[in-house]
């Protein structure tokens, strides 16, 4: 064999042996390559999901967020009716007068009076000294509502702004009549029946059912006993006639009620017997 032929000979080997290499090469490679592509979308995958859960977190703490600022957002515009609620009722005066003045208060009293004893009140005038019964058994808002004032001295130093002769005198407000009261209202006792009222009567003064403050009227003469019993009763002068008489004679008219030099009650002390 000539030395050209086994030239040509050896160079086929050669390139049959690199082809060879190429494809043993190539087919090693593509599970790689496949693999390296799975791995790939794997990843891509977990990262997808990853984000979507970390989104769903993110999400979530916000939305928790917004809520939790929302409700302390409301809470710091709410009305604070949780903590501080309704004003309860003011603490009864001391039986033996020793409270100090009160004119104002947040709310009505509770019942301060005892339901087995008996009230009487003695008021001291300008115009001298009289003694009414209270009748608790009749009236008891009324009753524990005078004597729950009385005991703080609201009426102390009130003027009679009101007196109609043979009517009624009228007091019961540190202001000015019907301007303030006492701060706030209770309803009424049962109204007594016609015919009830006597000269003396103590009663509440009021512009509507179940409005009663601190006003009241003591009854001086027919027109007053006369009026219609839409005021409740809780008390009658049995002392001291004489001395509503002189008041009633200082007094004015319907037309003009305001007397030229009012009354005052110096103070009102009341008597509690078992």
């Amino acid at each position: 064999m000539s030395k050209a032929r086994q030239r040509q000979k050896q160079k086929a080997r050669r390139t049959r042996r690199d082809h060879g290499l190429r494809e043993e090469a190539a087919a090693a490679s593509r599970p790689r390559r496949r693999m390296g592509r799975a791995l790939v979308g794997v990843i891509g995958v977990i990262g997808i999901l990853f984000l979507g859960v970390l989104g769903s977190l993110v999400g979530q703490d916000a939305r928790q967020d917004s809520a939790q600022d929302q409700a302390v957002a409301t809470d710091a515009t709410a009305p604070d009716t949780t903590r501080r609620g309704a004003p309860g009722p003011p603490p009864c005066p001391a039986p033996d007068g020793s409270s100090p003045r009160r004119t104002l208060f947040d709310a009505a009293p509770a019942m301060c009076i005892d339901p087995a004893a008996q009230y009487r009140a003695r008021f001291v005038t300008s115009a001298g000294v009289f003694i009414a019964d209270l009748d608790q058994q009749r009236s008891p808002l009324a009753v524990n509502n005078f004597v729950f004032l009385a005991r703080y001295h609201f009426y102390d130093g009130l003027a009679f702004p009101t007196v109609i002769r043979d009517a009624y005198a009228q007091t019961g407000d540190p202001v000015a009549p019907d301007l303030v009261g006492p701060g706030y209202t209770f309803p009424d006792d049962p109204l007594p029946p016609a015919g009830t009222y006597q000269v003396g009567s103590l009663v509440v003064a009021h512009e509507r059912p179940d409005d009663n403050g601190s006003q009241f009227l003591i009854l001086l003469g027919p027109q007053g006993v006369e009026l219609p019993p839409v005021f409740p009763l809780f008390g009658q002068v049995t002392q001291g006639l004489d001395v509503l008489a002189r008041i009633g004679a200082a007094g004015g008219t319907t037309a003009d009620p305001s007397p030229e030099d009012p009354p005052t009650i110096e103070r009102i002390d009341i008597i509690e017997t078992p």
